[in-house]
C-alpha cells in the first residue's frame, strides 16, 4: 500500500510541475504591462521602472518562474495588488468561514442522503420505477442518495 501511494504521489509532481507552468504562463503573458496597469495612466518612467523592479518584472521570465516557485514553496504567496496585504493573511482571514460553510453542507447532505437511503432499501420492492425515474429526472438529489436508489434490479 505504501508503494502504492509513494508511486501515486511521484505520478502527481509533474502534472503539478505543468500546471504551475501554465498557471505562470497565462499570469505573465497575458496582455499589457502589469506595471502600468498598477501606476496607472499618469505614471513617469521612473515609476514603471520602479515597479518592475519591485516585481521582478525586468528579469528574465525563466528567472521568474523559479523565483515564483520557489516563493510558492515556502509559503510565500506575496502581497496583495490591491489592499496591499499578504494573500496568505487574506486567505487565513476567509479560511474559517470557508470550512463551516463546507462542513454544513457535508452535515446536510448526510442528513438528507441517510433517511433517503433507508428508505430506498426498506421500500425495495414498492414503486421501482418510481425511484428509477426520479434518480435521472434529479441528479443532484440521487447524487446525494444511497445505492439502493439506482436503476439496477
Amino acid at each position: 500500500m505504501l508503494g502504492y501511494l509513494l508511486r501515486r504521489v511521484l505520478a502527481a509532481i509533474p502534472v503539478m510541475g505543468v500546471v504551475a507552468l501554465f498557471v505562470f504562463l497565462l499570469l505573465r503573458l497575458t496582455p499589457g504591462d502589469p506595471a502600468a496597469i498598477l501606476a496607472g495612466d499618469n505614471a513617469t518612467p521612473e515609476q514603471l521602472e520602479r515597479i518592475r523592479v519591485s516585481l521582478g518584472l525586468h528579469e528574465p521570465i525563466y528567472i521568474q518562474f523559479f523565483t515564483w516557485i520557489n516563493q510558492l514553496l515556502h509559503g510565500d504567496l506575496g502581497v496583495s495588488l490591491i489592499s496591499n496585504v499578504p494573500v496568505l493573511q487574506m486567505i487565513g482571514q476567509r479560511l474559517e468561514p470557508s470550512i463551516s460553510i463546507a462542513i454544513s453542507t457535508i452535515i446536510l447532505a448526510i442528513l438528507i442522503a441517510v433517511p433517503l437511503g433507508v428508505i430506498a432499501a426498506w421500500k425495495r420492492s414498492i414503486c421501482a420505477g418510481c425511484r428509477c425515474r426520479a434518480s435521472r429526472a434529479s441528479p443532484p438529489v440521487s447524487a446525494l442518495t444511497w445505492n439502493a436508489w439506482s436503476c439496477r434490479p
